[in-house]
């Protein structure tokens, strides 16, 4: 399964967040491109324990099946939930242009690639290496469809 830890993976979600721009057409949805990409840093930080988050979620998610489904092959669905500390209806993002948001992004994409350990997920718990950086892939990929770049 592709994961960040993978560099061809890592590599490849570089590239499509590179090739990302204002014309990109957004699939579906309701955010922005800019909120898409300020969406992805929040996960990154609250991986890296640089936004502190509270569990949250329906609580099978934190079960063997809810960990099997989210790391499965199965897409990740559209218009799925997501933790509020994510959320771009609930919260005021500060957005400060897209090519700052695509370069933020890649900063927290290193740095999160970098670690031996990441913080606990709001929705699914203590998470492996493994598991985050497979979760984290997916998710990208998903909203990087989301905005054309497949």
């Amino acid at each position: 399964m592709k994961n960040i830890q993978n560099d061809k993976d890592y590599s490849e979600l570089r590239k499509r967040i590179l090739a990302l721009s204002n014309s990109s057409p957004r699939k579906w949805g309701k955010m922005s491109l800019q909120q898409m990409l300020v969406h992805c840093i929040t996960q990154l930080k609250m991986s890296l324990g640089e936004l502190p988050s509270k569990a949250q979620g329906p609580a099978y998610m934190r079960t063997r099946l809810g960990k099997w489904l989210i790391f499965s092959t199965i897409p990740w669905p559209k218009g799925a939930d997501t933790p509020d500390e994510m959320n771009v209806e609930k919260n005021e993002f500060l957005l400060t242009g897209m090519e700052n948001e695509k370069t933020e992004l890649l900063h927290y994409l290193e740095k999160v690639k970098a670690q031996v350990k990441l913080f606990p997920h709001p929705f699914f718990g203590e998470l492996t290496l493994k598991e985050w950086s497979r979760m984290i892939y997916k998710h990208l990929d998903h909203h990087l469809r989301q905005f054309g770049s497949n």
